[in-house]
């Protein structure tokens, strides 16, 4: 019996009982949410087990194969196989990371496209709000949605001193709200923590808000639904009259929603303080 006819099965066993506890680690650690929403946990745990299943069964073949004739080709494919796992086990745990602009990017929800996101923040001039109400702007996007149930359900995520306070769990319902039902929520206390798109980076995304002269910054979260492939950003524009933070820097915002276009997506900030990045980075699209 050839070498790689001995060493083919032992690799192919290693390779999976390798890729087993890679998928493991991701799911006890938390390194999963840097690639797909909490509800793929289960999923994960269920798949390192089936993995860890199939190298004990490779493994219990092994002493058995010794006496089987050999079939060099296969052995070679075997042994294919297995580096390609080991490859991939080992590219699950590098500390690498994508910056939140390089994500979006490639997001799925970049104008001038009209597909991908639900969200669409987009503004045009072209469009005047009412006379009486001196802080909005125009809009271009989608046509706000109306309900007295929605409206309760923005104003019940207020603390009891009144402000807003928008946290991975809820930050994708309540930017929703805010567009649905944006002039309920003008002059609303508001407080959240994203990252930094400046205004070259937020033009590109129709899920975040024109940033004007009258705005420095937007602050946005990267929202998913599927895994980091379909991510795309959604926020806010920020007026601050302080210096505008470095991009991709994540920032806590505290200040009051204004009304642009009839969405209330615009922050007037009376506070930017660093923050640290939030475990998950991502909040998960609700549909």
């Amino acid at each position: 019996m050839k070498l790689i006819d001995r060493i083919a099965p032992v690799l192919e066993s290693l390779s999976l009982a390798s890729l087993g506890g890679v998928l493991l680690w991701l799911a006890m650690s938390g390194r999963y949410a840097s690639f797909v929403p909490p509800s793929a946990r289960l999923g994960i745990i269920a798949s390192s087990i089936g993995l860890f299943a199939c190298a004990l069964a490779l493994s219990a073949r092994i002493d058995a194969g010794e006496h089987d004739n050999a079939n060099t080709a296969a052995s070679y494919r075997a042994t294919t196989r297995s580096l390609v796992a080991l490859l991939a086990a080992a590219l699950l745990i590098l500390p690498f990371r994508v910056s939140p602009s390089e994500l979006a990017a490639g997001a799925i929800g970049a104008r001038p496209t009209s597909g991908g996101s639900t969200i669409d923040a987009d503004t045009d001039d072209s469009t005047a709000d009412t006379p009486g109400d001196s802080n909005s702007a125009a809009n271009g996007g989608a046509n706000p949605a109306t309900g007295s149930g929605s409206q309760n359900g923005g104003a019940g995520q207020a603390s009891s001193s009144g402000k807003l306070e928008l946290t991975t769990d809820n930050f994708y319902s309540q930017v929703e709200e805010m567009i649905a039902n944006g002039r309920a929520h003008d002059g609303q206390r508001v407080e959240l923590t994203g990252f930094v798109l400046s205004s070259e980076a937020a033009s590109a995304q129709a899920s975040i808000p024109r940033v004007t002269d009258e705005e420095s910054f937007a602050v946005a979260r990267m929202a998913i639904w599927c895994c980091a492939a379909d991510a795309y950003p959604v926020g806010f524009a920020v007026r601050w009259a302080g210096p505008a933070p470095a991009a991709d820097s994540w920032v806590h915002v505290s200040g009051t929603l204004r009304v642009r276009g009839g969405k209330a997506l615009v922050i007037e900030a009376d506070s930017v303080t660093p923050a640290q990045t939030p475990n998950p980075e991502f909040v998960v699209q609700t549909r």
